[in-house]
């Protein structure tokens, strides 16, 4: 066998290494949440984090056919971000621990089956922008429009900066401004600070805004509650959960409709129809002409057929 002289090798040598140098690097996504995080900070950048479904949604399969596994995207997009993907299979499932990992996080973004999810997190791990679906274009104009959202990472900041300088109602107000468009657990998970300010610049809660975001995460739970349980056909425990939500966060206006109608499906279902009736009739007054009003007048008109009147 024939053995290279030492030119042959290092000639074999200097073009390996004038390869690696010149190649770009691409980045590599993760669904280590902790980890990208760490990064963000030693590297000082943001992160992008995408929440796909690509075995049961053809727009995550279009997403990241076209973009997300583009090397195009990568490079470009990794400038300025750490890039994070899950993708939560609803078919198949994977191995318990990565799964649960998966699911934690998806809960605690409040993402729940609308695929796909995107956010924008500063280098702390705080999302200041939110997105949903697939835009259009290629990669290169898809990781253009990534890096025009930054800019609202800097509005953000710097209404921050200006609320601080406020005091009284005008503070809660404009840090009411900078929360109210993010999702009701995003804003509980991490933007604790803002919301103990607003407790002590708000503390009858005039605004409103503080028992909204809190009983919109608690509606989320509810309704992950109902589900585990009505497709087992525990209509009582159903009944239950609504009456224990009614009576600790008192909900009003649709948001009551939508509980009671939970209630309403529950003693239909279970043939406890003189009960349902009662609760259509209460759904009804609260506002007859909504969704919710008009369905449980068309349930009550079908009950009491059932029942010969």
């Amino acid at each position: 066998m024939k053995i290279p002289n030492k030119e042959m090798v290092s000639v074999f040598l200097k073009s390996l290494l004038f390869f690696l140098i010149a190649s770009p690097l691409v980045a590599e996504w993760t669904f280590d949440f902790e980890a990208a995080q760490k990064t963000a900070e030693e590297e000082k950048k943001a992160i992008y984090l995408v929440f796909v479904s690509t075995d049961s949604s053809g727009a995550c399969q279009q997403l990241e056919r076209r973009i997300l596994s583009s090397e195009k995207f990568q490079s470009q997009a990794e400038e300025k971000f750490v890039l994070v993907k899950v993708d939560l299979p609803l078919k198949k499932r994977l191995q318990k621990e990565s799964h649960q990992r998966m699911l934690d996080l998806a809960k605690r973004f409040g993402v729940g089956g609308v695929f796909p999810t995107s956010f924008y997190l500063d280098a702390r791990g705080r999302p200041f922008y939110q997105e949903n679906g697939v835009l259009s274009g290629g990669p290169e104009k898809y990781a253009v429009h990534l890096l025009g959202i930054l800019q609202k990472r800097e509005t953000r900041d710097e209404g921050l900066k200006a609320a601080s300088k406020m005091s009284g109602l005008k503070k809660a107000r404009a840090l009411v401004d900078l929360l109210k468009p993010l999702p009701d657990e995003v804003v509980l998970n991490f933007y604790s600070q803002q919301m103990d300010e607003l407790a002590k610049l708000d503390p009858e809660d005039t605004l409103k805004f503080r028992k909204e975001k809190v009983i919109g995460k608690a509606y989320a739970d509810f309704e992950d509650a109902v589900k585990k349980v009505f497709h087992k056909d525990s209509y009582d425990q159903v009944v239950t959960l609504v009456d224990e939500f009614i009576g600790k966060h008192a909900p009003e206006g649709d948001l009551k409709q939508k509980v009671l109608f939970r209630k309403l499906a529950a003693l239909n279902h279970g043939g406890n129809l003189e009960p349902a009736i009662k609760v259509a009739d209460e759904i009804i007054s609260i506002d007859e002409e909504s969704s919710h009003g008009r369905f449980s007048a068309q349930i009550k008109e079908k009950i009491m057929k059932r029942l010969g009147r």
